[in-house]
């Protein structure tokens, strides 16, 4: 008697040995994961956990951090370089902090400090007004006095040859030199204005207003020609002249702005809102060269700028890029093209920009912009912005804080509930990893490392390269629905997973059936030092379809998924 010969069921393998990170969108491809914890691409194509982060140092109450040739954070009310705190004293507040040359400029407290010789600091504004009598006397621009002149409406008789005659003929006085046959114009003449430390916290070139001064020339905005402690000098000529023990107020001021960056040894800023009573609107530049003056208008291609704009809504980031500034709002931006002779153009751009509360997002990688928009996290390359986040599905951010370094970009993004979540984008390979949910105040690289300043006071290094490294580093990964899109009823057999684990790491692989809430243990592996990797074999329940998570502590590196269908019944 023959029994029938019966045919084994059919089976395919199908294997994932490149790893494509982050994707929450339903149906996404092999290989991508719908949520993870502390993974990073550095191990592209396998799937790798982070490098353990160090502590650095330990802030009480963390407002900014910066890194650059120097290490900067600000704690409380105190502005730290490479761990030695500094004489300036700043409001306890959140701040913006602005690199030009050696000086670190801290918005919005106006503080300047050369992080080269911390004795060099000050702020960037400055107030003087006298309280004793004060003197104007006509001088030329090194501020020496002209001597004795005539002062009448109509030339003198019988002049010499030097003489100087103040011609009041019109309503603006001219001062004229006998050069032994005609009166000519006597050209930088000014007005020395001499009182008790009048002087003091200004230099030459500085752009200055002047009130108070009974002679109306004088009052309004003027850019220094000489300065001592107590004397200033102003390119102003006025007909009337003497004392007065009436009190003159000096100053120099820098416009509040709502971001700043350095671009071409200027700062650039941008303000919109209500100023002093007026509705502003408007982009400015310092002198160049000079971060103290944003009101010095000489003439010169080094001068100040200021430009209204017409676009509508606050602005809501700015970044310097490609050897411009551009300024965002919501829905375009502001692309300013500085030039060398001082012609600079601004070119408004609708697009999709910096969504508002996520000014700190805007960040530069690989000489792209990354930002955190209305709909996702775009890159401006120079011509249109174009998302990049679509991999991160719906869910939708409130603001947060960015960082680039070189083929990476960092996101510490923020929700509307406020929960929190550190995104990695790897600008090569377009790829979004997630980390943690840690709070981000800044990010800032340092030595070829990302550097984070969390909530918490802990200022760590991504790398680990600096301070005492963390203890073993616990991660996860989580599938989509795997078996959903086979054809034909397939259905999972097994599962086979080739993975290195470092020595005392463990890696342990969860089963959820058909969109369940509970997972089910399926298999662990501990690393006991072999030099070889292991093989982690997972047997699921027979099933419609299933989600695998893998969690684990410790160094692991994913190299391959290999999974074997089995042909079911043809019955619905």
């Amino acid at each position: 008697m023959f029994f029938p010969k019966l045919k084994a069921q059919s089976r395919q393998r199908r294997a994932v040995e490149q790893f494509a990170g982050l994707d929450r969108r339903p149906g996404s491809g092999a290989g991508c994961l719908r949520e993870m914890e502390n993974l990073w691409s550095g191990g592209y194509p396998a799937l790798e956990v982070r490098p353990r982060r160090s502590v650095m140092a330990e802030l009480t109450k963390p407002h900014a951090f910066l890194g650059r040739e120097a290490l900067v954070w600000v704690d409380g009310t105190g502005l730290y370089i490479n761990g030695a705190k500094t004489a300036p004293v700043l409001s306890d507040g959140d701040k913006r902090l602005v690199c030009m040359g050696a000086y670190l400029l801290v918005w919005p407290d106006k503080v300047y400090i050369n992080t080269q010789d911390f004795s060099d600091w000050g702020r960037l504004e400055n107030t003087r007004q006298t309280s004793g009598e004060v003197t104007f006397a006509l001088c030329d621009e090194s501020g020496t006095a002209l001597g004795e002149y005539t002062v009448r409406t109509y030339a003198p008789g019988e002049p010499e040859t030097g003489d100087l005659w103040l011609d009041t003929s019109r309503p603006a006085c001219v001062m004229r030199r006998y050069d032994g046959s005609a009166w000519l114009e006597l050209e930088g003449v000014c007005t020395r204005i001499s009182a008790a430390n009048i002087g003091t916290g200004f230099s030459t070139g500085d752009g200055v207003t002047l009130s108070g001064c009974g002679s109306s020339e004088l009052n309004g905005l003027h850019v220094l020609q000489a300065v001592g402690d107590n004397w200033i000098v102003v390119p102003a000529l006025c007909r009337t002249l003497g004392s007065q023990t009436a009190m003159v107020t000096v100053m120099r001021t820098v416009p509040d702005m709502d971001f700043v960056v350095e671009q071409g040894n200027r700062l650039w800023g941008c303000k919109y809102g209500i100023v002093g009573g007026e509705a502003v609107n408007e982009i400015y530049a310092c002198k160049l060269g000079d971060f103290r003056n944003w009101n010095s208008f000489a003439g010169l291609s080094t001068d100040s700028y200021a430009a209204a704009r017409g676009s509508d809504g606050p602005f809501t980031g700015a970044a310097a890029c490609q050897g411009g500034v551009v300024f965002f709002k919501e829905n375009c931006m502001e692309r300013v093209y500085p030039a060398a002779g001082g012609g600079h153009q601004i070119v408004t751009m609708a697009c999709n920009g910096v969504k508002k509360g996520a000014g700190g997002t805007v960040a530069v990688a690989d000489g792209v912009v990354y930002y955190l928009g209305m709909d996702g996290v775009y890159a401006f390359d120079g011509s249109v912005p174009v998302c990049v986040s679509r991999q991160l599905g719906e869910k939708r951010y409130a603001g947060g804080v960015g960082g680039g370094e070189s083929g990476r970009y960092w996101l510490a993004a923020r929700s509307s509930a406020g929960a929190w979540e550190l995104l990695v984008y790897d600008t090569a390979r377009k790829l979004w990893h997630r980390e943690d949910d840690k709070e981000v105040v800044a990010l800032s690289r340092y030595g070829g490392a990302m550097m984070l300043l969390c909530r918490d006071g802990t200022l760590l290094d991504t790398s680990g390269t600096y301070g005492t490294k963390e203890a073993q580093v616990d991660w996860s990964a989580e599938t989509g629905d795997l078996g959903l899109y086979t054809p034909e009823h397939k259905y999972l057999e097994r599962l086979q997973l080739r993975l290195e684990l470092a020595s005392g790491a463990s890696a342990t692989a969860y089963v959820c059936y058909d969109g369940g809430s509970s997972w089910e243990k399926a298999g662990s592996v501990t690393g006991d030092g072999r030099t070889g990797g292991y093989v982690m074999q997972v047997r699921p329940r027979r099933c419609g379809h299933l989600r695998l998570k893998l969690a684990g502590s410790g160094g692991c590196r994913l190299y391959s998924a290999s999974a074997v269908y089995e042909k079911g019944s043809d019955g619905p």
